[in-house]
């Protein structure tokens, strides 16, 4: 949880139940992590296009990702079941544009601030993220001590 003036209004960021259940920003965050393994990937593969396009397609995306993360953070305190004061990504979008003016960051700097957030507020372990990881690690080591790298297998739910 963390607290942030804006436009002389305290606001409490918080990446909880409201934030897990609003589907756009575990989409949000898990595409960042998915391209930004995609674009390392590619260019270890020297396939200079396909990481190009899909940094391309991060930069691009960055701002709306951002204000996906940002009004997340508001749902638990300023959403329906808080004070009411945040009703719509609109009106987190008038309070991002204040914030990004106000405190002179980038929509880089607020997505930096608000994943860090997610992971002090556990939010990774709310979603299941944690177990999910440990169990495809697991598989995937599993598969290369058989000998079995590259085949499909399936996950364990």
């Amino acid at each position: 949880m963390k607290k942030i003036t804006i436009n002389n209004k305290e606001y409490t960021f918080e990446f909880t139940i409201e934030a897990s259940l609003y589907d756009d920003c575990t989409k949000s965050v898990m595409d960042m992590f998915v391209k930004g393994g995609m674009i390392q990937g590619a260019a270890e593969s020297n396939d200079a296009e396909s990481a190009m396009e899909n940094f391309l397609d991060t930069i691009a995306s960055l701002p709306k990702k951002t204000l996906t993360l940002f009004y997340a953070g508001l749902l638990e305190h300023h959403g329906s079941d808080g004070d009411k004061s945040i009703q719509s990504e609109h009106d987190a979008k008038k309070l991002l544009k204040i914030y990004l003016d106000e405190s002179k960051k980038s929509f880089r700097d607020v997505f930096s601030e608000m994943t860090e957030l997610m992971a002090e507020d556990n939010f990774f372990e709310r979603i299941g993220l944690d177990k999910m990881t440990a169990e495809i690690t697991a598989e995937a080591t599993s598969a290369e001590k058989n000998g079995n790298v590259g085949k499909s297998s399936s996950v364990k739910k």
